[in-house]
């Protein structure tokens, strides 16, 4: 019947597939990494692209910040804690080496009234006066005193008044002797803000190098102490020498 024989009993032949697996495996790691390659550079591309085809967009302009460093103000006389025979010594000398024209700080031998001070500078411009009531320190009044003695009087006045509301309060022995004596200085002060009264321990001028060098000689006058310029700025610092400032300036600071 089966003349070839039959091939349901003849043993088939056994095929090794291992090198077909591994041909499988190679195919299928160079597909993937072909694929990976190429969505990797597309992915490049469309960042890429979306960089440049993006409108650069200008930021603010950085803002400059601009410092102005204005100059001191000029300063004409001693600064606190100036040694006084010094200073005396020193501006005496520069008062006479002084050729020209100059604004000059006048400090007085003693207190006295504006009409003795200015009588004192005669035709010379008086620029400001240089006053110090009793139990007050100095200040420098560019305008009319008798304002400016209103002026203080009325703040004196508030300010001794706040004070004597705070003695009642205060249980602390050392506080309350201190608001009483300050309640005494603004008292004595209050007695000796008018303007008539001799408060007028120097002035500012301006005047010729003679005119300062004549000034600088009378008996009345301390120091003439000669400033850079001739030309009073507004903002310029005036400082004379009290009477009482004998060893250093603005010692003590208010006057006795």
């Amino acid at each position: 019947m089966y003349p070839y024989g039959d091939t349901r009993t003849q043993p088939q032949p056994v095929y090794d597939d291992g090198d077909v697996r591994a041909a499988r495996r190679t195919i299928r790691f160079f597909a993937v990494s072909l694929f990976v390659a190429v969505a990797g550079a597309a992915v490049f591309l469309t960042l890429n692209s979306l960089r440049g085809d993006a409108p650069s967009v200008a930021g603010p302009p950085a803002a400059v910040e601009t410092v102005t460093t204005l100059p001191p103000p000029a300063e004409v006389g001693p600064k606190p804690g100036t040694d006084v025979a010094a200073y005396l010594a020193a501006r005496k000398a520069a008062l006479a080496a002084t050729a020209d024209e100059r604004v000059a700080v006048v400090s007085l031998a003693k207190y006295s009234t504006q009409a003795q001070a200015r009588a004192l500078a005669g035709s010379n411009p008086v620029v400001a006066l240089l006053v110090a009531p009793q139990g007050v320190g100095p200040a420098v009044v560019t305008g009319d005193l008798a304002e400016w003695s209103k002026a203080q009087t009325v703040a004196t006045a508030a300010e001794r008044d706040e004070i004597q509301k705070l003695i009642p309060t205060v249980t602390d022995a050392a506080f309350k002797n201190f608001y009483n004596a300050e309640v005494a200085r603004l008292d004595t002060a209050l007695k000796n803000f008018a303007p008539t009264s001799a408060m007028v321990f120097g002035m500012v001028v301006k005047a010729p190098a003679a005119a300062l060098k004549t000034l600088g000689a009378k008996a009345e006058v301390r120091l003439v102490d000669v400033a850079e310029t001739a030309t009073p700025a507004p903002d310029t610092v005036y400082r004379g020498l009290r009477p009482e400032e004998t060893a250093k300036a603005n010692e003590p600071p208010l006057r006795p």
